[in-house]
């Protein structure tokens, strides 16, 4: 690993393009591009509002964006405590293996620690081993019996009875 100096900052109302860009990088590496629905409005009025829903932080090296992660608070009704639920994380090809993804998860459990999370969660795909060892060795435990449930908007809409 290099002797990188990585800073970690929060992502600002002018890193729209940023996030953006990022988001892309994350479907085309996920193999999805087709389902990215992100625009500027739809970040500005979820990340840039009056309350927040979800927030970026960006890892820089020499100033510049090398990798991000998007996260929010969820809740553990067992743990009857707050949980740090990370959405993305994604660190730029030529920065792998450099610290990067490190310095966000750490980052992000100095967060969860201070905000008195139970837990932090996120998925992973079945198919990234080069992810699943990484998380691995930062001390996650990959649950094998427990399956993410999604209903897309479609089907929110048949659920709802619209």
């Amino acid at each position: 690993m290099a002797d990188l100096d990585i800073k970690i900052r929060e992502a600002e109302f002018a890193d729209l393009g940023l996030i953006l860009t990022f988001l892309a990088q994350k479907s085309e590496f996920d193999g999805v591009p087709h389902l990215l629905e992100a625009t500027a409005d739809k970040l500005k009025q979820t990340l840039f509002c009056d309350s927040p829903v979800v927030r970026v932080l960006f890892a820089e090296v020499a100033e510049k964006a090398a990798g991000f992660a998007m996260f929010y608070v969820s809740y553990s009704s067992l743990l009857a405590q707050p949980c740090l639920w990370l959405d993305d994380l994604f660190v730029q090809a030529p920065m792998r293996g450099m610290g990067v993804g490190t310095a966000l998860l750490k980052y992000l459990a100095q967060i969860a620690q201070a905000t008195n999370c139970g837990r932090m969660e996120w998925t992973v795909n079945t198919g990234n081993a080069p992810g699943i060892s990484f998380y691995e060795r930062q001390g996650a435990r990959i649950l094998e019996n427990i399956r993410v449930c999604r209903i897309d908007e479609d089907g929110i809409g048949l659920l709802a009875g619209k």
